[in-house]
Order: C-alpha cells, then sequence, then structure tokens
C-alpha cells in the first residue's frame, strides 16, 4: 500500500485528520488531542496489525511521521 492509500485510511479512521496533507503538523491540527492519538494507535493495530504506542504517535510531528511508523512492507 502507498502513501496515498494509507493517507486515505488514516483519513477516514480518524477525524481529525479528515483533510490533512502528509506535511501537516500535528500540532496545529483542531482537536488534535489524547482521544486522537488513541485512533491512531486503534487504527494501527486494527487494520494493519501493527502495535504503537501513544508516546510513538505523539513524538511524530506530522502526519508524513505517522504514517513512516508503519512498516514499509505492511499491505
Amino acid at each position: 500500500m502507498n502513501e496515498a492509500a494509507r493517507l486515505s485510511a488514516l483519513r477516514k479512521a480518524v477525524d481529525v485528520l479528515t483533510d490533512a496533507s502528509p506535511d501537516d503538523r500535528l500540532a496545529a491540527r483542531p482537536n488534535w488531542d489524547s482521544l486522537a492519538v488513541l485512533l491512531v494507535v486503534t487504527h494501527f493495530e486494527h487494520d494493519y496489525g501493527v502495535t504503537v504506542t501513544g508516546a510513538q504517535v505523539r513524538a511524530c510531528a506530522t502526519v508524513r511521521d505517522l504514517l513512516a511508523l508503519l512498516p514499509s512492507s505492511q499491505p
């Protein structure tokens, strides 16, 4: 799965990111909070079988950084 497809899936799973682009800064997004972090963690686990921590998600500066948490070999 390429970055565009992963971004599309992330936008659907996390309402705060509905209109996000890869270079958007997460801290600048309205409502980027602990619930959004939890939604990302849950999305990665449920849709990709990838376990990430809240700390890993909070360490991401941009949407692209979030997508980089997924191994490139993931479908």
